[in-house]
Order: structure tokens, then sequence, then C-alpha cells
């Protein structure tokens, strides 16, 4: 198992793609999405992964209005093996974000660039 400090690496120097706030069932999410892609001819994600709010929070440093709400739900997945031209349309369409941009901006927000 990875752990959150390696996948935040892994994540910001890959820049994952990113889905802020995922209720209910992560599996439907990430089912819905890979069908989603294949419809679009993005490909499948070699591997999902999850972490919350507070992971983000602790491990950035996120404070007062900047912070997430503790139990936000993230779910992210590397770029590689995608169409990441068709990618990149579907991001735009779905409201998504690449994780390095979050982080970036997190940064800027709290003064830290």
């Amino acid at each position: 198992m990875i752990t959150t400090k390696d996948l935040f690496t892994k994540a910001y120097e890959g820049s994952y793609y990113t889905i802020i706030g995922c209720g209910g069932t992560l599996r439907d999410w990430t089912e819905g999405y890979e069908k989603l892609m294949e419809k679009d001819g993005i490909g499948k994600p070699s591997g999902w992964y999850q972490f919350t709010g507070k992971d983000m929070n602790e491990h950035y440093g996120l404070t007062g209005n900047n912070r997430y709400p503790d139990a936000l739900q993230f779910l992210c997945f590397p770029l590689d093996g995608l169409n990441v031209g068709k990618l990149a349309i579907f991001k735009l369409r779905m409201g998504d974000k690449w994780f390095d941009d979050i982080v970036d901006n997190n940064r800027r927000r709290e003064g830290k660039e």
C-alpha cells in the first residue's frame, strides 16, 4: 500500500487527474468514470487512489478558509497509457483538476510559493 506522502509526491510529479468531492460509494465513481472515459476513447486508468481533505490539510499545512473539510473525499489516477488530449477535454467537461494545479493554488493561497 502506498503512503499518503508517496501518493502526493507521485500525484504532483505526474499531474494526476483528480476528482474533488466524491460522495457515496467510491467504487460507483471509479466505474462510472471508466465507462465515460471508455466511451470517449480516453482509455482506462492504471489505478485509482483515494485520500481525504484531512490528508491534504495535514500534508500541505492548509489553514483557515484554505482548509478542506476533513471528510471530503478525493479520487485520483495517473495519466500513463491514456489519451491525455482527450482527457484534458473530458476534465474540463467534468470540472475536475490536475493534482499539481490543486497543490500550487493552495500554496499560493497559503503564501508558500
